[in-house]
């Protein structure tokens, strides 16, 4: 009896090593282009500026582009790249003195800069080890969660590795992404201490705690609250399925795991709170998108994800891409369909079920739906016919584990025929919606999507209606799924760039001549990549940003440019003046926010947009801006006399950094600093506290005695010491429920 014991443990073993084995392998294998440098994953190619020599990849460019969102770059890339530096150097990022004229960076959350995930970005395809890790947790998390549930070996790994090359994955790889993995993380949570107190066991809250923080620290905010409401209905679900005096019990824990979770995330939800109301959130005042969502005549894309092109490869379709969120496929859809009609789990499955319908009607704008975005709380404000697709996608995925462990009890499902039925049906209708608003669809890709797309209908229906053998039948369909999402999913990175060089000759300059002054760019250097390479530009390209500094913009630099797209390209009126036509009108202003150097594209004379730099520059008696550098991607320009980072009447200063400066001063005196405003902000004369005024409309000024002093500037978000306090509390409510679960299973007979 013992060996049948020993032998069932090593089979268990076996079987896990293989199951994760094969999780961690498919990601790196369909990025193996990339990882061996075949293709290029550096998002500083495509959106920095500074790209030299630049080729596509098999699929063309650009567009089509790798993905939808440039955030890849602007705000995940960029400005977690100087998150991770800070954290690895012994600093916690509260501020980034690099972006505007500072602005919170913890607080703005799409750094993620707390997210451990984000500090591989240090290394040189961190961002490529980070989105594959991204990954492997969400089908190693959906594996589990599905096995803990009873669905097949088969089933489970089948729909972890469709949820691992999910719809979202492929298209969006900004800050986006990030929480994905702790949806499946947390419900595996909810479903082991649901099994524990069945059980009469203590603990189990550890998945639910880490995956409710993680989802909080991985810098999306809008993600995780949307996937928040499905771990809600879940638990719902899955409370009234337990014997009534258990529901209190569970729900009691669970709350106690939630709260533990927020506890613990306080050291990145206290500085979004705070940063928030000071903060400009575009789109997402008022009543945000409450009245916005994707044409019906979009469906198609959802069942045949390149009915219209690789990414905003036509631009026809760019009011599609610039909005989608994600994908579902064919044969997901199909085994879903044939996965709601199951016996078992039924209420989690018409819940699952109805998640899907509404949250696709509300994307999609289907009758009623305006209704639940009005009432369901915070929803108008968020982007959720974007961000709401992990959450379909997911539930999809469980829906379809379902199916597959059914036919391996039921060999001939009639549920399976009705899909591939129903599926085939709304392709159709999706189609005639699609001309009917007056959509078309054209292209290789097209055309070749819809070939792939009546293969994988064909071959569903020689399984559903001619195939015998039970067995054969489900793995066909478990390889039809994973095959689906793996074809889809590897589109995209063939637009990858194939070859290319990032110049940094003029990053160099700036480097070794900018000191603590900033630059303003009309091209190269996008924002944030000031902040990746460490010297200060007055652009930005970020969300929230702060709204001092934005009104600023608008009143002194550059009316025509977008609040939160501080560009040097981006315009709200492209027949109003260019970025250069704001600059040379506004040089003086320019000089007052300590403007040293202007960046120019190479190829800018003799460009409309540029007309009115080279006129200032070549026809100006003694133009305060001369060109000074140019190397293969830009052309610098310096400003003449901008203001020093710190000044002070009748004294003598030395900077040591940003934070710190020695003054000697003849008489009382007072040191004006060109970093942001904002509540935060401590100083210290002498080690003393002194108080911070505000002046120029945006800038720091603090009073100096006369003699010798030593100044000392430190941010930390208002209340941050709170925030610890709640970070030891909720780890302390972990570390209690593991020591119980720890104890209670080391009294269980063995």
């Amino acid at each position: 009896m013992p060996s049948t014991n020993i032998d069932e443990s090593a089979d268990r073993l076996k079987y896990t090593l293989l199951c994760v084995g094969v999780l961690v392998l498919a990601p790196v294998l369909v990025r193996a282009p990339q990882l061996f440098d075949l293709l290029l994953a550096d998002p500083t190619l495509l959106y920095a500026g500074l790209a030299d020599g630049l080729r596509a990849g098999p699929l063309g460019g650009f567009p089509p582009f790798p993905t939808i969102d440039p955030n890849i770059a602007f705000t995940s890339h960029a400005l977690g790249h100087r998150a991770a530096l800070d954290v690895l150097s012994g600093h916690i990022p509260w501020w980034n003195h690099f972006e505007g004229v500072g602005t919170p960076l913890v607080g703005e959350m799409q750094a993620a800069a707390l997210f451990p995930l984000t500090w591989l970005l240090v290394l040189k395809s961190g961002q490529l080890y980070m989105h594959i890790a991204l990954q492997v947790i969400s089908g190693v998390a959906t594996w589990q969660l599905l096995r803990r549930i009873g669905c097949s070996k088969l089933a489970a790994v089948a729909a972890a590795l469709a949820f691992e090359f999910n719809g979202t994955f492929a298209w969006l790889a900004n800050a986006v992404i990030n929480p994905i993995p702790f949806l499946p993380l947390t419900l595996l949570g909810i479903e082991i201490l649901r099994e524990r107190v069945a059980r009469a066991k203590a603990g189990g809250h550890a998945f639910l705690t880490i995956g409710l923080a993680a989802s909080l620290y991985a810098g999306f905010p809008e993600v995780a609250y949307l996937n928040g409401l499905l771990i809600l209905a879940w638990t719902l679900v899955r409370t009234a399925a337990l014997p009534y005096a258990e529901r209190w019990l569970f729900l009691r824990r669970v709350v106690i795991g939630g709260i533990a979770a927020l506890a613990i995330s306080a050291p990145v939800l206290v500085p979004f709170f705070d940063f928030l109301p000071l903060a400009n959130t575009g789109g997402h005042e008022g009543t945000g998108f409450e009245s916005v969502h994707l044409s019906p005549g979009f469906l198609v894309g959802l069942l045949a994800p390149y009915a219209f092109g690789a990414i905003f490869q036509l631009s026809e379709h760019a009011g599609f891409w610039g909005a989608v969120g994600g994908y579902a496929g064919c044969a997901l859809v199909a085994l879903a369909l044939a996965g709601a009609a199951g016996r078992t789990f039924r209420g989690l499955r018409i819940m699952l079920v109805v998640w899907v319908l509404v949250t696709i009607g509300i994307s999609y704008g289907f009758p009623g739906s305006g209704l639940i975005v009005k009432i369901v709380p915070g929803l108008k404000l968020a982007a959720y016919f974007r961000y709401l697709p992990p959450s379909w996608e997911f539930s999809l995925c469980v829906l379809a584990a379902f199916a597959l462990t059914d036919l391996s009890r039921d060999g001939a499902s009639r549920a399976l025929r009705i899909a591939v039925a129903l599926v085939a049906l709304a392709v159709i209708a999706a189609i005639w919606t699609t001309h009917r608003h007056g959509l078309s669809l054209h292209g290789r890709l097209a055309l070749g999507n819809a070939i792939f797309l009546a293969v994988v209908l064909l071959a569903m229906a020689a399984l559903a209606w001619r195939s015998r053998s039970g067995e054969t039948r489900r793995r066909a369909l478990a390889a039809l799924l994973v095959l689906e999402a793996v074809v889809c999913f590897a589109i995209p990175t063939l637009s990858t760039p194939s070859r290319g060089a990032v110049a940094l000759d003029g990053v160099h300059y700036l480097q070794a001549n900018l000191g603590f002054q900033r630059f303003v760019t009309l091209g190269p250097v996008q924002p944030n990549y000031g902040a990746y390479f460490g010297i200060a530009s007055i652009n930005h390209n970020d969300l929230p940003i702060p709204r001092i500094w934005t009104d600023y913009v608008e009143r002194h630099l550059d009316s025509n440019a977008p609040p939160i797209l501080f560009t040097g390209s981006s315009r709200q009126d492209s027949a109003g003046p260019s970025a250069a036509d704001q600059l040379i009108a506004n040089l003086d202003a320019y000089r007052r926010v300590g403007v040293r150097y202007v960046l120019a594209p190479k190829e800018s004379p003799g460009q409309p947009a540029f007309a009115s730099l080279a006129h200032y520059v070549d026809e100006t008696p003694q133009p305060a801006l001369r060109e000074v550098f140019s190397d293969k991607v830009m052309r610098v320009f310096e400003l003449a006399n901008p203001a020093p980072y710190f000044s002070a009447p009748g004294c003598t200063l030395v900077a040591d950094t940003r934070n710190s400066v020695e003054a000697d001063c003849t008489a009382a005196s007072s040191v004006t600093r060109l970093e942001l405003f904002m509540r935060g902000w401590r100083a210290t004369v002498n080690g003393e506290a002194t108080p911070i005024a505000q002046t120029g409309e945006i800038f720091q000024r603090i009073a100096l005695p006369a003699g010798r002093s030593t100044i000392r500037f430190e941010f930390a978000p208002p209340f941050i010491g709170w925030a610890w306090a709640a970070f030891v509390i909720g780890w302390i409510l972990f570390a209690i429920a593991f020591t119980s679960f720890a104890a209670r299973s080391h009294r269980q007979p063995q």
